[in-house]
């Protein structure tokens, strides 16, 4: 029995010790984000060892030619494939708060509700928006970070119709 034992649980060690070992995203992350414009509160929460979701409420702003500006809120769900964690590790690269490259399918819901306009009159315009993209994730010190992405998909506006939609954004942040 002991001969049968020893080898037993010295292989369901090693197996448990590899498997804690592994390459992951962080558990959960709130951060706080700014860009050129607008402002936006995240949270990454792990799905597996490489995919989180990640979910935003902002506020940016949408501007119309020769009648100003309005912002509006923006309400995000995007779940994101952080998929060079491994590699990063093997060159001795940060992974902490999840620094990585990533791509990810952007699910926007903006409502018609608008928090301050520049111009009288104008109506808010409620709409979704899906949008596949690539971007990356590095660290600016301990909890500093910075964020930035690219991509283009569709979007529809309820009372206007179907357009196509770039996404292209810049952030810096801080990590909780």
């Amino acid at each position: 029995m002991k001969k049968l034992f020893l080898p037993i649980f010295g292989s369901i060690t090693i197996f448990a010790n590899a498997q804690n070992n592994e390459v992951s995203v962080e558990k959960s992350i709130f951060n706080i984000q700014t860009g050129f414009v607008g402002i936006w509160v995240n949270n990454e929460f792990k799905l597996s060892n490489s995919i989180v979701l990640h979910s935003e409420v902002g506020i940016e702003p949408t501007w119309f030619v020769g009648q100003g500006s309005q912002w509006h809120p923006n309400f995000r769900l995007e779940p994101r494939n952080y998929y060079n964690l491994t590699r990063r590790t093997e060159k001795g690269l940060d992974i902490s708060n999840n620094s990585g490259n990533f791509w990810g399918i952007a699910f926007n819901y903006r409502p018609d509700t608008i928090i301050f306009s520049n111009e009288k009159g104008l109506k808010g315009i409620e709409s979704y928006s899906i949008v596949p993209k690539w971007g990356i994730r590095r660290n600016l010190g301990k909890n500093f970070n910075y964020e930035t992405g690219i991509g283009f998909g569709f979007r529809h506006e309820t009372n206007y119709g179907n357009y196509g939609e770039i996404d292209l954004h810049f952030r810096i942040g801080y990590s909780f």
